[in-house]
């Protein structure tokens, strides 16, 4: 029997999460008054997606993406139509005939469920159905094992993506964000046909559908609803993901104490929905990445996580671990990776093992803020944990040394873990307000136009690792001061490089200077191949900062920056845009007291 639920309650984006978690397999309908859609689950993995939307077809993306030509399409679908028995999916069909690798199949699947995701996560009303262990792929995603690889997609990967593209719209305007109306017992419309009480119309006049004939006129006044489940449908209760795999992992503890603690991880579940008016959509650009083979404890953290609406991620495996943090960090992300505490005979998960991945991922990714948790009573492997270098150790209760006060010690420790990371996230924003209120300070002091210039340059060289001055000159931009390039970034700044790049026609840098707009991201411009980087060198990612310095609405300057030999990450780009502002203001200030001083210089008589 299929399990139903409303969004308004579950958010698609939990869902999701709540299937991929519990290793489930069958297909996800999601119905909102924007839109159908379906996403098809093999063990917790992504194997297809489907949406009513036109844009969301396989053809379009295929098209839109000029993977295919118009041509293409057109020949295939005539295919297609030519056939009647046996017909082959539209990208089988391009594959035979137009030319698609298999690659490109492959990757615009990809895209599709994607992007079917992204569409999905802003729907704040309307309901979901998930048929278990009933698996029914769209007929775009069969092939056969000759032709193309069965798509089965890392369903975290997917949501870290679409959540990213979806922020990413939201803040373009591509996306508008509108709460949609509240519907009485919207799971209705799945009353049987035959169960429908037949009415006779009598009455031949078109009757106008208003929002005061279907009572959502006075929106603000109506009260929150419980779940209403239709007959026929079982209802899908988050409190019954909790208690099946809390049975399943405490097995020891009492009957009592499990409901204990499933009431308390519902009540974090739902509470974040209540609050506020919260709806799912909102995106944050903080994350924790759970590194554990216990599931009890993944699926806690992600569960107080979500109610700070901090993405969050699981994983057991090592590969799949770098593979997490570099898809964070290719997103902007700003991970925390939690380390679950030792776990005696298992394979991996050993003190010496932990302390070794730990250690490895500390060298990796140096930037990156590491939590460990371990038992109280284990102080060695805590005040080593500190030794080497962890931002804390997290005290976490193990059944086998508290019996009588585990559950108690558990939900106090999932409380404080959830005050915890939220104090960590918001730290770094007071940090980063920190240093922008003592630049503003040395800001204020500078009376010299170079002065300010530098002062930009090393502001920003503190969130990148390479960084440099470009003065814009009429056709050219001359390289000033830098840090990082010359020397180590540490050594601070170094002489002026004096080389010059000329401002090409319709390029990133003109349109730059001309509108005095930042710019972050990966450019499409070859003045960095052809003139930058041989002159600094590449980077290791291609994202890179551009922040004009701009003087009585003319751009004087242009600090460039990128992120080295390290991965790329998020920065406050509001930050960085307010400071420059500042320095702009100071720029014109310096500028205006040095044509005074010229003016009031006693003139000489030759």
């Amino acid at each position: 029997m299929p399990l139903t639920g409303e969004l308004e309650h579950l958010p698609i984006v939990d869902v999701i999460q709540l299937i991929h978690s519990t290793r489930k397999s069958g297909t996800l309908n999601v119905y909102s008054r924007k839109g159908e859609g379906q996403l098809v689950f093999n063990n917790g993995y992504i194997i297809s997606a489907t949406h009513s939307s036109e844009k969301l077809k396989i053809g379009k993306i295929l098209l839109e993406s000029h993977i295919i030509s118009q041509a293409d399409l057109d020949k295939a679908l005539a295919l297609q139509e030519q056939t009647v028995e046996d017909r082959k999916p539209l990208i089988v069909t391009l594959l035979e005939h137009c030319g698609l690798s298999k690659d490109a199949a492959y990757k615009a699947l990809e895209t599709l469920i994607e992007m079917t995701v992204v569409e999905m996560i802003c729907w704040t009303r309307g309901i979901f159905t998930l048929d278990i262990d009933e698996i029914n792929v769209s007929d775009d995603y069969r092939f056969l094992p000759k032709q193309l690889q069965a798509v089965t997609l890392d369903t975290q990967m997917v949501l870290m993506d679409a959540l990213r593209i979806f922020d990413e719209k939201v803040h373009s305007g591509e996306i508008q964000i509108s709460d949609e109306p509240l519907v009485e017992n919207p799971l209705e419309q799945f009353v049987e046909e035959e169960e429908e009480p037949q009415v006779e119309d009598n009455n031949d006049e078109e009757i106008v559908v208003s929002e005061d004939l279907l009572g959502l006129a006075d929106l603000d006044k109506l009260e929150r609803k419980k779940p209403y489940v239709f007959k026929g449908l079982e209802a899908f209760d988050p409190a019954d993901i909790h208690r099946q795999l809390i049975t399943k992992t405490l097995v020891e503890i009492p009957d009592e104490d499990k409901e204990n603690l499933v009431a308390f991880l519902s009540s974090i579940s739902t509470s974040h929905l209540l609050e506020d008016g919260a709806t799912a959509t909102t995106t944050k650009s903080q994350a924790v990445i759970i590194y554990t083979c216990d599931e009890f404890i993944q699926h806690t953290i992600m569960t107080v996580c979500k109610k700070e609406g901090i993405l969050v991620f699981a994983t057991a495996d090592r590969s799949e671990l770098d593979n997490l943090i570099d898809r964070a960090l290719f997103k902007y992300l700003e991970p925390i990776l939690v380390f679950g505490g030792p776990v005696p005979q298992t394979e991996g998960f050993s003190k010496a093992e932990i302390i070794n991945v730990r250690s490895l991922k500390m060298a990796q990714y140096p930037h990156i803020s590491i939590i460990q948790l371990a038992s109280p009573l284990d102080f060695t492997f805590s005040l080593q944990s500190l030794n080497e270098g962890v931002r804390a150790v997290f005290p976490t209760p193990y059944f086998c040394e508290r019996k009588e006060t585990f559950t108690a010690d558990m939900i106090h420790f999932l409380n404080t873990f959830q005050s915890y990371i939220r104090g960590c996230f918001n730290e770094e924003r007071r940090q980063q307000f920190a240093k922008l209120r003592n630049s503003l300070s040395g800001l204020r002091l500078l009376r010299k136009a170079p002065d300010i210039s530098l002062m930009v340059l090393q502001f920003v060289s503190e969130l990148f690792e390479r960084s440099l001055t470009l003065i814009v000159d009429k056709k050219d931009l001359i390289a000033e001061r830098s840090v990082g390039i010359v020397a180590p970034k540490d050594f601070g700044p170094a002489a002026p490089m004096k080389f010059r790049i000329p401002i090409r026609k319709e390029s990133l840098f003109l349109d730059i200077i001309n509108s005095g707009d930042s710019f972050f991201g990966k450019p499409e411009d070859g003045t960095f191949e052809d003139l930058i980087y041989p002159e600094i060198g590449a980077p290791k990612d291609s994202t890179i900062l551009l922040l004009p310095l701009k003087s009585n609405d003319r751009t004087i300057t242009i600090t460039y920056a990128d992120f080295g030999s390290r991965a790329a990450s998020k920065v406050s780009l509001d930050f960085l845009e307010f400071f420059v502002g500042q320095a702009g203001i100071a720029m014109e200030n310096a500028l205006f007291r040095k044509q005074i001083d010229s003016s009031n210089q006693p003139e000489i008589i030759r």
